[in-house]
């Protein structure tokens, strides 16, 4: 995240850091979820992240990461570390750091019974340690789980100590810390925001299409951010004003490429558009092995336009399922733009629907020739009256050809669509 060139930045807010515990996230075993899900909601109430630390479990290095980011900040955010076994060290660590025993729940052990009396078992003893929190703690009991939560105050700091199971952290901080920090800063006031998504541009041609202008318009924060196959923008403000100038000037300089002024993916605003329409989808996939049909059914209420799809890897089901003539698969081969043409075809005839997508081509690592490379791929869309095919060539390994494929051909019927 960068400020504006002109220099200019907006009000200060209160700083909050987010500390991580686990092993598993500084090997990389887990994807740490939780930082991102804590930046994003504390962004939004109105405070600075100033600092996201994942640490292992180990007791020297929980207190040197503990009072790295007390320094920085004045809300500090800790997950992790409060299961029943001995890795689990949070509460001890936070106790030894600020020089307090620990104490008991009564409460939260109650809860637990209850968890336990439902499966039909007794408490495990190494589980009793979950409903213990440091003496200057206050509890913030969990009925969604099994390990309590508890908040301190220490010299001007705020400190909120939760679970690292995700669908118990995210509901305790819903519930239970955030209605507890709007109290303890009453004046919290989040900034304006805007977050722009685009397709078929690189992070250089985006900056060169908004030019110096852009960063006269007010004052305010950006950072711009690739993904596979697209670049979204994120912009904060302090005034509504500034930020609708700025939505002004990307929509002038970037609509060919804006799919969305939200947080909707492409494939959601695709989505959104054959629902208005009432059009119905398929897709017959070969290289990308599901990819796009993953994609399009990650979105909710997908069922009222796809019907469905056919993984035809193989060119007997590409002839037997979808109908490609297997003189056409002999002469042109798998992959070749007749063939994406007439899987699409197949498979909008297949499963009865408006449109019909398809995708062929060679991932590689192997299997490509001086005509027909690893990362040709060619993608087709066919309708009862319409076709169109396209032609591209990607580089990198397997999986990246793959998404980048995938991604590309959501980008296609996007701008088709349009």
């Amino acid at each position: 995240m960068a400020h504006s060139e002109a220099g200019l930045r907006l009000k200060n807010r209160p700083a909050a850091g987010i500390l991580t515990l686990g092993t598993e996230l500084t090997k990389g075993t887990v994807v740490n979820t939780n930082a991102a899900y804590l930046g994003k909601e504390l962004t939004s109430l109105g405070f600075e992240v100033k600092g996201q630390t994942a640490c292992p479990d180990d007791f020297k290095a929980i207190e040197e990461a503990l009072g790295l980011a007390l320094a920085r900040s004045e809300v500090l955010i800790v997950t992790g570390g409060l299961g029943p076994t001995p890795d689990d060290l949070t509460r001890e660590a936070l106790a030894d750091y600020f020089g307090v025993p620990l104490r008991f729940s009564p409460q939260q052990y109650r809860l637990i019974q209850r968890v336990y009396a439902k499966r039909k078992k007794k408490v495990p003893s190494l589980v009793r340690r979950e409903a213990e929190f440091p003496a200057n703690a206050t509890p913030v009991l969990n009925q969604f789980g099994i390990a309590l939560g508890f908040t301190i105050e220490e010299k001007g700091k705020i400190i909120a100590v939760l679970p690292g199971v995700p669908g118990e952290l995210t509901r305790l901080f819903e519930y239970r810390i955030k209605p507890y920090l709007k109290k303890r800063f009453p004046n919290l006031e989040p900034p304006f925001s805007l977050v722009a998504r685009t397709v078929g541009l690189s992070e250089p041609s985006i900056m060169q299409q908004l030019g110096q202008s852009f960063f006269n318009l007010g004052a305010f924060q950006f950072g711009i951010y690739p993904h596979v196959g697209e670049v979204s923008l994120r912009l904060y403000a302090d005034s509504s004003a500034v930020i609708r100038r700025l939505q002004s000037h990307i929509q002038k300089k970037l609509g060919k490429y804006l799919y969305s002024f939200s947080e909707d993916r492409i494939e959601a605003v695709i989505g959104k558009e054959l629902t208005r329409r009432r059009w119905t989808l398929s897709i017959a996939e070969s290289c990308t092995g599901g990819k796009v049909s993953e994609a399009v059914t990650e979105i909710p209420g997908a069922s009222r336009y796809f019907r469905g799809s056919v993984v035809s890897y193989h060119d007997q089901v590409k002839s037997e399922l979808l109908g490609v003539s297997r003189d056409l698969l002999r002469q042109k081969g798998a992959v070749s733009s007749q063939t994406a043409l007439a899987m699409a075809d197949g498979v909008r005839r297949r499963f009865g629907t408006t449109l019909g997508l398809s995708i062929t081509g060679i991932a590689g690592p192997s299997g490509g020739t001086p005509q027909k490379p690893v990362g040709l791929i060619y993608m087709a869309l066919a309708t009862a009256k319409k076709k169109k095919v396209w032609a591209e060539n990607f580089s990198g390994d397997r999986n990246q050809i793959q998404s980048r494929s995938a991604k590309k051909l959501l980008e296609h019927l996007w701008q088709w669509l349009r």
